[in-house]
């Protein structure tokens, strides 16, 4: 009896120990005081994805309408040319949700910067009112003018959440990462809020986008928003095309991403079209030589034919048409859907087959659809030359709804 007891002991001591150890290392993870700890004794978390991402690649973040806790409406286009920063939560969720709140209230105080706005959006408008989200943002000392609760239209709140940033967007399983849109209205890079890395990677990005004066047109970041240079592997799980991927006369991805910082034009065709494509081909051939250094802009020529027109026989086409492929690319896919898809979402044209739209259309340098134009009308030319002037000299996004 005298040796068990002691043995027994040893043992619950060493239980004990072991449990107090977990409960250290639990509350260490959720970030909760450790943001300011030395970065190098943080350790990124193993299951967190990063890649190196070009900042062409980056989505840009459509304009969106809401309402704020004060019950006014509030449009995302007020925050252009400012950093900000969103978060998804309902005010009824007991625990997570105000954790959560709290890490935005913490970093709001370590930023300590009025150019960062901080907007968090609920996913329970039908219980959210603008009068509870106003009880709530008073718990948090949150000022509207930099950190907004927002309510509205639950379809308004999905297509934000589940179109733009690709999350979840449900009251029981809504995403809890902290989301960062650059100045330029590019949507930066994803932060998990209890993780004491990524709590301190969110400090030096914010730093670093609150510092940009230009856009960083040729560089990479590195970034959890693993969807940035992604090809869909589904072509379903995209809800509205606002950027494309395709492939190029000599079989190479193309990334409208890619043409970030630059005017283009494009338009749609197929090259067994007996109607107006040679034509217009033939004017894009003399508009090309034209444009020069006096109007800069690249040219995207869309088959409309894809099962036809395949990358060896628009290099073809190219060549035939004695075309620069350096500034003029010809564009098809193994799918005729998302073809069809970016005439009618990213173009509001017609793509599909003999049947597609001839205008011309100018995107701008931030892959804004600005104006589409009649090649045939000298009038529309005048139009579409000094729009390509105008955006060439746009040195920041403008709000395209």
């Amino acid at each position: 009896m005298n040796r068990t007891l002691p043995t027994v002991l040893w043992i619950m001591v060493f239980i004990f120990g072991g449990i107090t150890l977990f409960f250290l290392n639990k509350k260490d993870a959720t970030g909760t005081g450790s943001i300011q700890s030395d970065p190098l004794s943080i350790k990124p978390d193993e299951g967190a994805a990063y890649a190196q991402i070009p900042w062409k690649h980056f989505q840009n973040v459509p304009p969106f309408t809401l309402t704020n806790q004060n019950n006014e409406e509030f449009d995302s286009a007020k925050l252009a040319g400012r950093p900000y920063v969103v978060s998804f939560f309902f005010a009824e969720c007991p625990g997570i949700c105000r954790d959560l709140n709290a890490q935005v209230q913490t970093l709001r105080e370590q930023v300590a910067d009025p150019e960062m706005a901080f907007t968090t959006i609920s996913v329970d408008p039908k219980n959210d009112t603008p009068e509870i989200l106003n009880r709530y943002a008073a718990d948090f000392d949150a000022d509207p003018k930099d950190w907004v609760f927002l309510t509205g239209n639950m379809s308004e709140i999905k297509k934000v959440g589940e179109q733009t940033f690709r999350v979840i967007i449900d009251r029981d399983i809504h995403t809890d990462n902290i989301l960062l849109v650059d100045r330029w209205g590019r949507f930066r890079d994803r932060f998990k809020w209890n993780d004491s890395y990524d709590m301190k990677r969110f400090l030096k990005v914010a730093k670093d986008v609150l510092a940009e004066t230009e856009p960083p047109l040729e560089e990479t970041f590195e970034s959890r928003n693993m969807m940035a240079s992604a090809i869909p592997s589904d072509l379903s799980s995209i809800k509205w095309i606002r950027e494309f991927h395709l492939s190029d006369q000599d079989d190479q991805p193309f990334f409208s991403r890619d043409l970030t910082g630059q005017v283009w034009i494009g338009n749609f065709f197929f090259t067994t079209c007996p109607g107006i494509c040679p034509e217009q081909t033939q004017y894009l051939a003399a508009l090309q030589k034209r444009l020069g250094d006096d109007h800069p802009a690249h040219i995207v020529s869309i088959t409309s034919d894809p099962n036809t027109d395949t990358p060896a026989v628009l290099s073809q086409y190219a060549e035939e048409i004695g075309a620069d492929t350096d500034s003029w690319t010809f564009c098809t896919s193994d799918n005729p859907l998302l073809i069809k898809r970016i005439g009618a979402e990213f173009f509001v044209a017609r793509a599909a087959g003999n049947h597609h739209s001839s205008d011309l259309f100018v995107v701008d340098r931030f892959g804004n659809v600005r104006g589409n134009f009649d090649w045939q009308d000298p009038a529309e030319e005048v139009k579409m030359l000094e729009l390509i002037d105008q955006l060439n000299a746009e040195e920041v996004p403008a709000v395209v709804r």
